[in-house]
């Protein structure tokens, strides 16, 4: 009997019914109070704002390393002289699922001259480029790029553009997950407190 009524009076808790202390009536419970559900949610709600400063911390850098990049550069048309190729892998064939087969692919790094800037006498190395299934310039192709002093014997294949638009996507998905976290979070506390 002692064991029916204990699980009978769980039942009515979890059910939603209980007296309230001061007035002894019967006062509707929010299922949301339940300890493992709001430990499970401050986790969610933590794990989303980590998210939204990380997504933020890189949208800044990419503001910074675009704006560094258009100060110390000039858009030059640079002739590729040579390139070096590495085997790499990329994701490829994914299906709904997110799993995706291993393809094997080539990152390069460029060699070439820019006529404009250094008088092609100096050659230019570029950083390698991402993993992609084929080169991505030939040996003769005239390209756009970016070029620091001559000294430095470099040059960016990229353009700044890419990164504001990386910096945008990442702030706003940064400002999206906090909002979202925010919110939940509110809701939650409004929801316990009735």
């Amino acid at each position: 009997i002692l064991w029916r009524m204990e699980y009978s009076t769980y039942d009515r808790i979890a059910d939603g019914d209980f007296l309230d202390d001061a007035s002894g009536k019967r006062k509707g419970r929010s299922r949301l109070y339940d300890g493992d559900e709001s430990s499970r949610i401050a986790t969610t709600v933590s794990c989303c704002l980590l998210v939204s400063v990380l997504l933020m911390f890189v949208g800044i850098w990419q503001i910074v390393r675009a704006r560094n990049l258009q100060l110390t550069t000039t858009r030059e048309h640079c002739q590729i002289v040579g390139r070096s190729d590495r085997e790499c892998y990329y994701d490829c064939a994914c299906d709904g699922d997110g799993v995706c087969m291993q393809c094997k692919g080539m990152e390069s790094t460029y060699t070439a001259i820019s006529p404009a800037k250094c008088s092609g006498e100096l050659d230019l190395v570029s950083q390698a480029t991402p993993c992609f299934p084929r080169p991505k310039f030939r040996i003769g192709d005239i390209v756009p790029c970016y070029v620091p002093d001559c000294e430095e014997r470099t040059m960016y294949l990229g353009s700044p553009n890419h990164d504001y638009f990386a910096a945008v996507l990442c702030l706003t998905l940064g400002a999206i997950t906090s909002c979202i976290a925010c919110s939940y979070s509110l809701f939650f506390r409004s929801s316990t407190s009735v």
